[in-house]
């Protein structure tokens, strides 16, 4: 009786949370479903490549790891769209959707040029990453032909984030499984040459990943702006004619500095297993893609949380902030535990999706067991950060990053990896130490930024920033 009424108060608290877990959840649902659906492709390239020859696999996983190292800057700071646009929602306020729309098409322009470039540079110094000579060799030709498809990453984001601030998650989910059906029936015409296409393996998959990704965009962009909300918006007569280009630079541009300091950590850790030898790149590619799929499960978390946090921000109401970020991050923990003992339980049968080679397996096997522990970790610290976003709370989250994944995780895998000879399991036990120290950092941030008095004023000074005083927000 005692354990029942101790606990009773808990279970009564958790219970008025039960909105806001369901509203996070029916705006997570469908972001999760788009990022799994992106993760499928990556997925299809690598199994349909895998079942093509297992270098093709290795080098379309290093030129991947290589193309997004700075394609994840680009992205990370696209992600502010939908935060400015939840706040404006929340501000009762979502004809600003319009011109932040606008300026983060100029942003995407902008980006684009600016990362071709840079990945023409890494392009033309690939050996810096010291893999083997016919790893370098068809890893730059498939970065070549993926290069061309930035443009088409950011611009889709553009659409995605401003549909996504105003609570329209479906439509970039719907869009993203007509890509994955696209990719693959690419796939198996350009890669294996069926239907009268001739055989290009690796440069087929490639190709296949650049129309999928232009068609997406196409698509993506004339449905946002012919959207009935969206059109309700651009003929609003009280639209505030105002650029948002630097306000989505100075919310992004630290969200994708975060992503960059976390792909390139996960790139250089590619790396490390690259130098092992190519057979180590593969096993690492295996257990890193079955780690991708279930992380886009919490990114979608980490959106929706922005989302629901942002809308509270503009609406200034203090405790649904709190509620908001609090709800996610017990969501996010339940469906981690869950993969978690899915990696335990079936760490021998996964790898059999990918490579027949038992050799490959065998190396698998201790990583996914390692991904397994990570779980928690990587799903907190994703979550974390998007709660953060939710606030506008992103330059720390980018010091964390960088901290967590060059300072700890980095540099341990190098260490663990090849001075204490642990090899591929070293790599990954960084990556579980680097992941943990991320993630208590990132909630410790939010439940201190969002103790009354702190939370009070950040809600005064975004209120400032936009000209609306207490009584409009309410």
């Amino acid at each position: 009786m005692y354990i029942q009424l101790s606990l009773y108060p808990l279970f009564k608290k958790l219970n008025s949370y039960r909105d806001i877990v369901i509203s996070i959840g029916k705006l997570a649902f469908p972001i999760t479903m788009g990022q799994l659906g992106l993760v499928l492709m990556g997925f299809s390239d690598v199994v349909m490549l895998g079942k093509y020859n297992t270098l093709a696999m290795s080098s379309a996983g290093f030129g991947n790891a290589v193309f997004f190292l700075f394609m994840l800057l680009g992205i990370g700071t696209m992600y502010a769209v939908s935060t400015l646009t939840s706040i404006a929602d929340g501000e009762n306020m979502p004809q600003q959707a319009i011109p932040i729309f606008k300026s983060s098409n100029w942003v995407a322009f902008y980006l684009s040029i600016a990362l071709m470039a840079l990945n023409y540079l890494v392009i033309d110094n690939i050996h810096i990453f010291k893999q083997s000579a016919e790893l370098s060799r068809l890893g730059k030709d498939y970065i070549k032909i993926v290069n061309l498809s930035v443009p088409a990453l950011l611009f889709f984001n553009s659409g995605k984030q401003i549909l996504d601030g105003l609570g329209k998650t479906q439509i970039s989910m719907y869009i993203t499984f007509f890509g994955l059906l696209m990719n693959v029936g690419l796939n198996y015409c350009f890669i294996y040459g069926h239907l009268g296409f001739s055989e290009m393996g690796l440069q087929g998959a490639a190709w296949a990943t650049v129309i999928t990704r232009f068609a997406m965009a196409i698509i993506q962009m004339i449905w946002t702006w012919w959207h009935p909300l969206i059109r309700t918006l651009r003929v609003q007569t009280n639209i505030q004619v105002r650029s948002y280009v630097l306000e989505i630079l100075k919310v992004g541009l630290p969200v994708g500095f975060t992503f960059f300091f976390e792909i390139a950590a996960f790139s250089i850790a590619l790396i490390f297993a690259g130098q092992i030898s190519d057979l180590h790149s593969g096993a690492h590619q295996i257990a890193i893609n079955l780690a991708s799929i279930t992380y886009m499960f919490v990114t979608g978390f980490s959106a929706a949380g922005n989302i629901i946090v942002g809308n509270h921000f503009g609406a200034a109401d203090a405790a649904g902030i709190r509620r908001s970020g609090l709800a996610t991050l017990i969501l996010t923990i339940t469906i981690e535990v869950f993969f978690a003992l899915i990696f335990l339980v079936f760490y021998k049968q996964l790898p059999t999706i990918y490579t027949k080679d038992i050799q490959l397996m065998e190396m698998t096997y201790p990583l996914i067991l390692l991904a397994a522990l990570f779980q928690l970790s990587d799903g907190l610290q994703t979550v974390g950060a998007g709660i953060l976003r939710g606030i506008k709370d992103t330059m720390a989250t980018g010091i964390i990053a960088f901290v967590s994944y060059w300072i700890i995780m980095t540099p341990g895998a190098y260490i663990l990896c090849f001075h204490y000879k642990l090899g591929l399991p070293g790599i990954w036990i960084a990556f579980v130490v680097g992941l943990s120290f991320a993630a208590v950092l990132l909630i410790y941030r939010f439940m201190r930024l969002t103790s009354p008095a702190r939370i009070n004023r950040l809600i005064e000074k975004q209120m400032k920033e936009d000209h609306i005083t207490p009584q409009t927000s309410n």
